[in-house]
């Protein structure tokens, strides 16, 4: 009787404690970012004015030893973000 309680005992903590260590649901996560997807991609979630909103302007680095840029080329980088964001503004 002893060996049989400790044996189911140990049948229900082990069964218990499997989804603890069952690996990530991979399919739910795909269902989920589709969801996500097909809910941004709706027309009426667009901002009051009917356009998408600019992404914000980030420059990369143009000075000191480990520049990734170059003055002229933000130069460039911030007159076309410029001339984007006054399209939008106008449409």
């Amino acid at each position: 009787m002893k060996k049989l309680l400790i044996a189911i005992a140990a049948v229900l903590t082990l069964g218990t404690s499997l989804p603890a260590f069952a690996g990530v649901d991979f399919q739910a996560l795909e269902h989920a970012r589709n969801a996500q997807r097909a809910q941004n991609a709706r027309p009426g979630n667009a901002n009051p004015q009917g356009r998408d909103t600019p992404t914000p302007l980030v420059l990369p680095l143009d000075h000191g030893p480990r520049a990734q840029s170059t003055p002229y080329l933000n130069q460039q980088r911030v007159a076309r973000f410029e001339a984007r964001t006054k399209f939008h503004a106008r449409s």
